[in-house]
């Protein structure tokens, strides 16, 4: 049975294409709003993304979690994902275990390598080392999360003798997701590891994101971690009460991923770009809900996922939009998948774990 959660990246803009002036506590409000929404209609999981320029509002997903925990009971909480590469995994584990305990059980870690530059400069990390360094820090945060004294020496931290990382999470070992963004290697080194794995699905054919999922599970199996493997992918996603609805959302998308300024990240997503996105073969789950059952429903046939994680406030669509949008996935999008054979999905009931 796959879950299905909702995500934001927490892009932020001053003043939308529609004109509407933001201010970033109202950002950071909606957030959290959506986070009870979704909480309160069962979805399974919110994930967080990091980002360290002023084109987002959150740069520490912890912080905005914690926040979260307070005020929800039962939905999963993660980041999408934490840039680890210029972190230090013990004060990760540290900030995760304390959403975990805030949350009864409920934290989740998903850690990556950045697609930002903005991050290496701001903590001085040298670029050259970006591989490497994530390498060793994901080996040093498995080793704290699977035991509460740590002796671990590496290239890029100073040693730890014996040392004690609290506070320890409620659960016995905090789920660690590894974030991958279309690299072969990285895939092979999730499975390798036996972690759990997600995949953003941002554009290309759906035979892309099979060849990564063969390329896990063949590694996972080869290292002995069959039982452990699990695949989850991220979406971008809108669901729209009409096919007009849904086409009306082009400018929003388009400010989503455009360059913000001078040599910056981003891309410039044309008309006929989106278009593509929004055929059935393309990428892009925005449309009647219909219609996303229908997209979705292939997608997940195809790719058997565990998880899907639908990225739902992108671009400064409007606050009551995508509160609708979140009701439309959650009360008609998952309950129809649930009844397809082919799919068997829908959120799972949660637990916390004590």
């Amino acid at each position: 049975m796959t879950d299905i959660g909702i995500a934001s990246l927490a892009d932020f803009q001053p003043q939308t294409v529609d004109g509407s002036p933001r201010t970033v506590q109202l950002r950071l409000d909606q957030i959290v709003e959506l986070a009870e929404r979704a909480d309160r209609l069962g979805l399974h999981h919110i994930g967080l993304g990091e980002h360290h320029s002023d084109d987002f509002v959150v740069s520490s997903p912890a912080v905005v979690l914690s926040a979260i925990a307070r005020r929800t009971e039962q939905i999963k909480l993660t980041s999408s994902v934490t840039t680890l590469t210029v972190h230090d995994p013990v004060r990760i584990y540290q900030d995760f275990a304390t959403v975990d305990l805030l949350s009864g059980g409920r934290a989740e870690i998903t850690v990556g390598r950045s697609a930002f530059v903005e991050p290496f400069a701001l903590f001085g990390v040298d670029l050259a080392d970006y591989d490497e360094m994530f390498q060793e820090k994901l080996d040093l945060l498995l080793r704290i999360r699977n035991t509460e004294r740590v002796t671990w020496a590496g290239r890029y931290r100073d040693r730890l003798d014996d040392a004690a990382v609290t506070p320890r999470a409620v659960q016995t070992r905090l789920p660690v997701w590894v974030g991958v963004g279309g690299s072969p290697a990285s895939a092979t080194r999730a499975g390798q590891l036996g972690l759990p794995m997600i995949l953003a699905y941002i554009g290309g054919p759906v035979d892309r994101l099979v060849a990564l999922r063969d390329l896990y599970r063949s590694a996972g199996q080869d290292a002995g971690h069959e039982s452990s493997l699990r695949l989850g992918v991220a979406v971008h996603y809108f669901g729209a009460d009409s096919d007009a609805a849904a086409a009306a959302t082009y400018p929003y998308y388009r400010d989503f991923l455009r360059p913000k300024r001078p040599n910056g990240s981003g891309f410039l997503v044309d008309r006929v770009a989106f278009d593509a996105g929004l055929a059935p073969d393309g990428h892009l789950l925005v449309g009647t809900s219909e219609y996303v059952v229908d997209k979705l429903g292939r997608l997940i046939e195809r790719v058997r996922p565990d998880r899907v994680q639908a990225l739902v406030d992108w671009g400064g669509l409007p606050a009551p939009a995508v509160a609708d949008s979140v009701e439309r996935l959650a009360t008609e999008i998952v309950p129809e998948l649930a009844r397809s054979p082919k799919t068997a999905t829908g959120p799972k009931p949660v637990t916390a774990p004590r």
